[in-house]
């Protein structure tokens, strides 16, 4: 079964020890999934950020809103105690 990229981030988070984990530290936990296909790497749109990060910071937001993850500051999460 294929992990969606809501799962691959929380296990980003989680494999990061989970605690004040920085954005930048998730991106690259999540370039080392299988999944990361050359696809994801390219511009959302032309001069932009790669897709991986775009869909990063959107499950990232949805975790939050589940309760699964506390954003600590901008760009840093948490898992809950």
């Amino acid at each position: 079964m294929v992990e969606s990229w809501k799962e691959i981030a929380l296990q980003a988070v989680l494999s990061l020890g989970g605690r004040e984990i920085q954005l930048e530290d998730i991106y690259k936990e999540v370039t080392r999934h299988p999944r990361m296909t050359p696809y994801y790497r390219e511009p959302w749109k032309p001069g932009g950020q790669p897709r991986y990060q775009c869909w990063t910071r959107r499950v990232l937001t949805e975790l939050v809103r589940e309760g699964k993850l506390i954003r600590v500051s901008m760009g840093s999460y948490s898992v809950p105690t």
